[in-house]
């Protein structure tokens, strides 16, 4: 999750305000939620990177718990800094990716501090992408960044979005249109100085199949998260169970039920 300024969705503070809010409240069922999906989709991207990861300097930019950190170190880099407006996110991802509480448009970085910078499902936060980019590029010799391509969705997602309506919950205002067309991305990231951009779609299989997962992955997204943390136990259980009913009768209606969860994901690298 990324912060910034300006933006159409909105009065921008209260956006950032909420939506930090949501990825704070999300923080305690991350892994067991969407951490799942996220960190493989992480990995997918960290391979993408367009330039040689060994002995590297990474920024982890939106970094939340870490996902697209780890995955390069693990793909040998030498150092990852994590920055994110969430601290609770943060506070999860661990010393090891040196957490650093940071505004996307405002980064407290020396120009050129790091070989690449890592946006993974961040930059469709921002209200502003282009200010985000040229402060990436001001700090970041290359990047790799990722959205979900135009389009791709999945049962899950409405199903779960109609069964929590009646219980009271409502689409956060930061989170709607949160998607920029990845093109666009790309010819931003041009403006801000990079070069050599290449847009691409891949997907993503994630291992996600059954209700209960797949109903856990939307239910753990910081835009149900505050809504949810607002039930009493009982109540958060009974929401759950409601959203892994519809989820279930959603993929059967589908015929998605033994196909597991994957995710079209679009690549925008630049260095």
């Amino acid at each position: 999750m990324v912060g910034g300024k300006g933006g159409q969705r909105g009065a921008p503070a209260e956006l950032t305000v909420s939506l930090r809010a949501g990825y704070e409240a999300a923080a305690g069922d991350w892994a067991t939620g969407p951490g799942r999906m996220y960190t493989r989709l992480a990995e997918v991207l960290v391979a993408a990177a367009p330039v040689p990861l060994a002995g590297r300097r990474v920024l982890d930019l939106g970094a939340g718990t870490g996902a697209a950190g780890r995955a390069a170190l693990a793909a040998g880099v030498r150092q990852v800094v994590a920055a994110d407006l969430a601290v609770s996110m943060l506070r999860a991802a661990g010393p090891a990716l040196h957490p650093v509480a940071a505004n996307a448009v405002a980064l407290p970085f020396r120009a050129g501090s790091f070989d690449l910078v890592v946006a993974a499902f961040c930059l469709n936060h921002l209200p502003d992408p282009a200010a985000g980019l040229a402060e990436v590029r001001r700090v970041g010799a290359a990047l790799a960044a990722s959205t979900f391509a135009p389009g791709w969705t999945h049962p899950a997602k409405d199903a779960v979005d109609a069964a929590l309506r009646p219980l009271g919950y409502r689409e956060p205002a930061w989170h709607t249109g949160v998607n920029p067309a990845p093109q666009r991305l790309a010819e931003q990231a041009a403006t801000a100085g990079f070069g050599q951009v290449r847009v691409r779609t891949v997907a993503v299989p994630t291992g996600l199949v059954t209700p209960a997962e797949l109903a856990a992955w939307r239910l753990g997204l910081a835009q149900f998260a505050p809504f949810l943390r607002a039930l009493d136990g009982p109540a958060r259980a009974a929401a759950r169970r409601t959203a892994e009913r519809a989820v279930e009768r959603a993929v059967e209606q589908t015929g998605a039920a033994a196909e597991p969860l994957t995710v079209s994901m679009a690549l925008v690298t630049a260095r």
